[in-house]
This record gives C-alpha cells, structure tokens and sequence, in this order.
C-alpha cells in the first residue's frame, strides 16, 4: 500500500512538472517586445501598489522608461491605463530594444510650450493667418449629418473593431471601401492600406496630390484612429461598439472627404486622411506611421487628431484643446479657427501625457493638434465598454458637425 502511495506522488510529481515545463515553455515561446512608459503613468502605476504588469528587463531613458515584457502584458497595462486615465495611449510598443533616446514633449503650460523641429521640418513654415471666409462658409452647408450618422450606424455594427481580432480587420478594410467610393471620381487621389507585422489591421490612407508643384511635397494630415476597445472584457471576443471612440470620428473624416469630392477641390498640398489602427493599445499604428515618416524625412505642415467629438450631454464647453504633448503654434490657429467659423465655447485641457495618435507624430518632431468633446471631468463615461453606443448621442451628429466644420476650415486655411 505504501509502494502504491510513493508511485502515486511520483506520478503527480511528474504530471505536475510537465504542466508547469509547459506552461513555462508557452511563456518563452510568447513573442517579446519592448515597452516605453511616459513618467506619469509610471508614477501613478508605482503609486498603485498593484502588480500591473511583468517584464523581464528594464532600462531607464531620458524621459521614457523602457521594459521588456511579453505580448500578452500589454492587455493587463492598457487595462490599467484605460481605467486610471479614461484616454488612451500612455505608453508606446517597441519591437527591438531602445537604443539613442529623443526628447518626449510633455509640456506643462497652456498653450504649451513650443519645441525645436527636426531639420527638414524646419524648412516649413505654416501660414497660420485666417483670411478664407468664403470658401470655408461656401463648404458649410455641405456638412451631412445624415451621412455620418450611417458612418457611425455601420462601424458600431461590428461586434468590435479591436485591432486583432477579425471583424477588425474587416472594420478597416471597410473604411478604406467607403473612402474609395467618395473619391471614384478623382484620378488624384488613392487609398493605401499600410500594413504591420505584428497583426493584420491595416491603417487606411487616403492621399489626395497636391496640385502646386512647389508645395505638394508638403503634406497635411487630419486623421482619427478606427479600432475600439472594450477594458472591461479585453480581447478579441469583447463587445466593443466604439461609436463615440471613435467611430464618429471615422464618420466626421468622411464627411470632410465627401465635401473635398462635391466641391470639386484641388489642394496646393498634398492631404492624407488616415484611419489608424491600433491605436487603441499603445497607439500603435500611428507611431509605427510617424516614424517611417519621419525616417522618409516626409515634409508635414501639420496633424489634426479626431478622437471622440460626438459626446456632448450636460457639458460646460463644447470643445476643448489638448495643450500639452501639441504644438502651441497650431493650437492657437485652432482656437483662431474655432472663434471664426465654430463660434461655440471652448477651453483649454491637458492629457498630462500622449493620450492619442497626435501623441506620435508629436514624438516625431510633427506639428499635432488634439481638440476634443469635453474638459476632462465631463468626458464620456461610456467609451471603453459595450454601452459605448450611438444612442448615447441620441442617434445624432449634432455635435461631431462642430468638429466637421473645424476640420474643413483647418483644411482650407492651412491649404491657402
């Protein structure tokens, strides 16, 4: 009986040191990358006292610090950030390990303090005057809500649009689907899908061709991320709607896309739309963007970021301009634009770190620019969950037009 005890334990000893071997070996085999964290989500990580999440190395940068962790980390870390924060973003994925370090701006006023430029980059110089009247109020009345509230109606029709899984990837595809239609018509214009390696969303870009030979090789970008998360049940099988975050969005780039096509106009620059993926986990898709950007030394005249701009029920403004990981310069033709042609109540707010996909191109050295549906304190509480639902803006684009109309004379005064 006791021979039979000892053969017993020997065969639980063993069962459970291959479980373990293979659970270990699921571990290794998990494919490793490297993480930058921005010193406030750090700190309030460290204040926490919780075990967010696991890395194996660290290494300390200049104003980032780096640690490598295993894939399956970056869900517990954007879990954390996403209910701690209620943006975005905080972070940023690195696929080798951090080499020479450049200066991440996190300015502290408001308006922000300005920063130096990478030396193409300081070849351009915007003209920030306002004096486009006209045609700006000549593409006003074209603003369709009725379009993009179907916009919004598709995109929150997909059980989710997370950046792995497919319906996913199929919300993307979509997206750049939909662009191609609006412009048929054009023949200078073309819609790219750039893709990654480490998963299958596309970003989408639509580039529209300058017609100035002098100034095509600049470019302007007004983008918005496409993909949505839900924090509460992360990962592929989530329920994650994304209406507001950040499927209005999508629907107020497409709104701007549809006027450029009725009115028949032709830009002295060059104009890229971008549908970003993975924005939702690190801000992915759009720092891999910038940086081939940058490395292309691709000349850009300026970045709009729209994320979240349909939520509006009981807020004191209604807009406000993220100052801090933005350019000051651009911020104020914002504000110029907004008085002008808006006309509604702003205010100034900060992130207190790079909460969005200007946050990348910021990184790069770019000129970006985040206005947004409300202070803080008033954000939507819905985003990052299954009730993130159009009728939560009671099945209207009432307020995602206000930033429609921001963007189409942002377009045209910084075009002029």
């Amino acid at each position: 009986m006791k021979l039979m005890k000892i053969k017993f334990c020997v065969i639980l000893f063993l069962m459970s040191f291959r479980f373990l071997s293979a659970q270990a070996s699921m571990i290794s085999s998990e494919k490793t990358l490297w993480i930058g964290i921005e010193p406030l989500v750090l700190k309030t990580i460290s204040k926490s006292k919780l075990r967010v999440f696991e890395f194996t190395d660290v290494i300390k940068g200049s104003n980032e610090t780096y640690f490598k962790i295993n894939e399956s980390q970056l869900d517990k870390l954007s879990h954390f950030i996403h209910h701690n924060f209620k943006r975005c973003g905080g972070y940023r994925v690195l696929y080798n390990e951090p080499s020479t370090e450049k200066t991440l701006i996190t300015n502290k006023s408001i308006p922000s303090t300005s920063y130096g430029y990478y030396d193409f980059q300081k070849m351009l110089i915007p003209d920030y005057s306002i004096n486009q009247e006209d045609l700006v109020n000549s593409w006003i009345p074209d603003i369709s809500e009725e379009y993009m509230n179907g916009i919004i109606t598709h995109l929150s029709s997909y059980k989710t649009r997370y950046y792995k899984a497919p319906e996913g990837v199929l919300a993307l595809n979509w997206i750049g689907a939909e662009w191609s239609r609006l412009t048929q018509s054009r023949s200078d214009v073309k819609v790219d899908y750039y893709k990654y390696k480490s998963h299958e969303q596309p970003s989408v870009i639509l580039t529209i061709e300058g017609s100035d030979p002098a100034l095509k090789d600049q470019l302007i970008i007004l983008g918005g991320h496409g993909d949505s998360i839900n924090t509460d049940n992360e990962g592929v099988d989530s329920l994650a709607p994304g209406a507001d975050d950040n499927a209005a969005g999508i629907a107020v780039l497409s709104d701007i896309i549809k006027i450029v096509v009725d009115q028949n106009y032709k830009p002295k620059h060059t104009i890229q739309f971008i549908a970003y993926a993975a924005e939702e986990v690190g801000i992915q898709g759009s720092y891999e963007l910038a940086r081939v950007y940058r490395e292309k030394r691709t000349k850009v005249l300026g970045v709009f970021q729209f994320d979240g701009v349909n939520y509006n029920v009981g807020k004191t403004f209604d807009m406000a301009i993220i100052s801090d990981v933005t350019n000051q310069e651009q911020n104020l033709f914002l504000a110029g634009l907004i008085d002008k042609y808006v006309k509604v109540k702003w205010t100034w707010e900060q992130c207190g770190y790079g909460c969005s996909d200007h946050a990348a191109w910021n990184y790069e050295g770019y000129r970006a620019s985040f206005p947004v549906e409300a202070i803080n304190a008033e954000q939507d509480p819905f985003i990052h969950t299954a009730n993130d639902t159009f009728d939560k803006s009671n099945f209207s684009t009432e307020h995602a037009s206000m930033f429609t109309k921001l963007g189409i004379a942002y377009l045209i005064e910084l075009d002029q």
